[in-house]
């Protein structure tokens, strides 16, 4: 088993918080063929909980720091004494390059690949197939549905797992032994706000973050109006503040700083006081529980002429403080030049974190949302950030250790069957791996279990019959066929929700849209602009099935268009609206206008449970209205980008279900609950 250890081809994808520690534990454990997939550079914050790193490797590759470290970790050979007595004392170190002929062993090899594993001309399915088994440490959906794909097409064997603080989930994915693969479960998405919320009627500081996120892009984004709080200055209704903004963003640098001052004097003003009063003028808050007021002019004339802003990133600011440390991001803002200034919110840039820290303050202090927050705190919020335990990443990559040990021993008593003759005792074929006899879904809980566990494992779960990813399921759509264009479809739906990276569409056997290697994306360029319902081969109508291929990721799958016209109540979204996750349509007479069961297992808003091991599926299905005009706001996500957690065996000591599984339909409960997606 040793020798298979020592043997085998891993791949690792990820250097972060979990990545460190697995290859950490990949070296110790005797590991010697290791290729790691990593994007990222060392950042300083990386270093309280990535062991692999010292301050003096900030700015190099994570993949490639890391593959040296754990290169000089892996234990030296050690071989028996001359004269035959095996006792440990007698054995003799050697150096882990030598003698590897005479115990027919590779040379260690920890091989960087500094890139994104979605590079789709780089690591692809046969690149995957030349491993023994695969090892996820990412931090993100898509990443992880790539790897999982790849995984499936080349029948490898696939380690995931997640952490979110203090709880972690790990589990195997292997299209062969008839498992679960990560997309059978549905991944949550952004946690989505309306506009009106974060424009009008905030309650919660996440609500005034997400504003100050906008007012940032407002001031700084080459595009005014890609900001949802833009207003068109020659619309109906004038605007009380765009004006202001629009001199603030012209203003050039003057001698003394007199005009530049009064034009972020104003703006502040506009923002804070007179668009409130303009609110409370048209009763808009008349039925709020609480009523915003407007900030004291005495706050903001004070602030203006303070010089030292706020250094601290632990306290809370005062709103004098928060009005000095904006007038100061501001001023820092007109000096920089425009190549160097972000005009997307960048948690990791201090003078984007110091703005909307003091933004939100100042608009959670007019609407009395408490608490204020730091801008450490605020930075876990705006940044979608749960702070890392790094006990809780080593706990879950020796879990996948454990896994894989598991792994390697099927494989070696599959090898051992199959180089005896191919046949068991009884006569019958050598069946495959079937992982799902020897691996678990293991969650690590922060409070322990009645029976004293912190560890708690289930058989790995059958594939959702729905999924289209490992069980070919056809994936209903509904949209308004005269309304989309192939383009919209392209960007929103098969790339964005479905995550096809190459995608081939063909209508009735013929192509009306080819991408990857030897396509001529110029012959169908001009079908991109063309109506659904226009489009050669008699168009998409009600009830076309669209076939769509990926050789990418070995990805073949139909999907059956309903069309509809009308979207009532809360379906009626501003942008074009779409189902994921129906029935196929029926005749255009019998077509109901509300969505039924059959959802096919697909990202959304709101997750499906995962199937249950005796693949009861009646309540995993869901379906979902999006509108893209909300989803562009820049909200906080949860742990859906992590793998949703399973039901564990035991309640914990206080009575509590440690993990639970993914609700159908959110609880009241639900809607004010602060979502945040983690960091690795």
């Amino acid at each position: 088993m040793f020798h298979k250890i020592q043997t085998s081809n891993i791949l690792c994808v990820g250097a972060g918080g979990i990545g460190c520690e697995l290859l950490k534990d990949l070296a110790l454990s005797g590991f010697r063929r290791v290729q790691v997939i990593d994007l990222d550079t060392i950042d300083i914050s990386n270093l309280n909980r990535q062991l692999l790193f010292r301050s003096q490797h900030v700015g190099m590759p994570k993949c490639t720091v890391a593959c040296e470290v754990a290169t000089n970790m892996v234990p030296p050979l050690t071989l028996p004494s001359d004269d035959g007595n095996d006792d440990d004392d007698d054995e003799k170190p050697t150096n882990n390059d030598n003698n590897n002929t005479s115990n027919n062993l590779p040379s260690i090899l920890y091989q960087a690949h500094h890139g994104n594993v979605c590079d789709t001309s780089k690591f692809n399915v046969p690149f995957v197939k030349q491993f023994d088994l695969v090892v996820n440490a990412l931090d993100n959906v898509e990443a992880r549905r790539r790897v999982n794909r790849l995984c499936l097409a080349a029948d490898v064997p696939l380690i995931e797992a997640g952490t979110t603080g203090y709880l972690g989930q790990v589990t195997v994915i292997h299209k062969s032994s008839g498992v679960a693969c990560y997309e059978c479960t549905t991944q949550e998405t952004q946690k989505v706000y309306p506009i009106c919320t974060i424009r009008s009627t905030p309650s919660m500081p996440v609500h005034t973050i997400v504003w100050s996120k906008e007012l940032y892009k407002l001031l700084f984004h080459s595009k005014v109006d890609d900001s949802m709080l833009f207003e068109d200055p020659e619309g109906e209704e004038p605007s009380t503040y765009m004006a202001a903004v629009s001199n603030l963003r012209n203003s050039e640098e003057d001698k003394d700083g007199l005009l530049f001052s009064k034009a972020v004097r104003d703006v502040l003003h506009d923002l804070c006081s007179t668009e409130i009063q303009k609110q409370l003028d048209m009763g808009r808050y008349k039925a709020a529980k609480k009523t915003p007021t407007c900030l004291d002019v005495s706050i903001l004339e004070k602030g203006m002429t303070a010089i030292t802003p706020p250094s601290s990133t632990t306290d809370i600011w005062s709103l004098e403080e928060s009005v000095t440390a904006l007038a100061t991001c501001l001023r820092e803002a007109q000096t920089t030049p425009n190549e160097n200034l972000l005009e997307e919110f960048d948690k990791d840039d201090d003078m984007a974190m110091r703005f909307v820290t003091a933004a939100s303050n100042l608009r959670s202090s007019v609407f009395g949302i408490e608490p204020l927050q730091s801008l450490y705190s605020a930075k876990g919020i705006a940044g979608n950030i749960i702070p890392a335990i790094a006990t809780t990443n080593a706990i879950c990559a020796g879990l996948q250790i454990l896994q894989a040990f598991s792994i390697l021993k099927r494989q070696l008593m599959l090898e051992q069957d199959r180089s005896s003759g191919g046949e068991k005792e009884n006569g019958d074929d050598v069946a495959g791996l079937q992982l799902d006899k020897s691996c678990f879904y293991v969650n690590c809980i922060r409070n322990r279990t009645r029976n004293g566990l912190y560890l708690t494992a289930v058989p790995l779960e059958k594939p959702n019959p729905n999924c289209f990813v490992c069980k070919n399921a056809v994936i209903p759509l509904t949209l308004n066929v005269n309304e989309w264009t192939l383009q919209e479809l392209l960007h929103r739906v098969i790339k964005g929700r479905l995550g096809f990276e190459e995608p081939t569409l063909m209508l009735q056997g013929d192509f009306i849209w080819e991408e990857g290697d030897g396509a001529d994306e110029e012959e169908f360029k001009m079908n991109l602009p063309k109506k659904l319902s226009q489009l050669p081969c008699g168009g998409i109508q009600h009830g076309t099935v669209l076939e769509i291929d990926d050789n990418s990721q070995s990805l073949n799958v139909c999907v059956t268009i309903t069309h509809k016209d009308e979207w009532d109540g809360d379906e009626a979204p501003e942008d074009f609206p779409f189902v994921v996750g129906a029935l196929p349509p029926k005749k255009k007479d019998d077509v109901e206008n509300k969505p039924a069961a059959g959802a096919v297992a697909v990202s959304s808003t709101e997750p499906t449970k995962s199937v249950n091991a005796d693949n009861n599926d009646d309540d995993d299905d869901v379906v979902l209205i999006i509108d893209e005009d909300e989803a562009k706001i820049d909200t906080v996500e949860n742990g859906g980008k992590k793998m949703a957690a399973k039901r564990s065996i035991d309640e914990n000591a206080d009575g509590e279900k440690p993990t639970k599984k993914a609700k159908t339909k959110p609880s009241k409960e639900d809607n004010n609950v602060e979502v945040i997606e983690i960091e690795d």
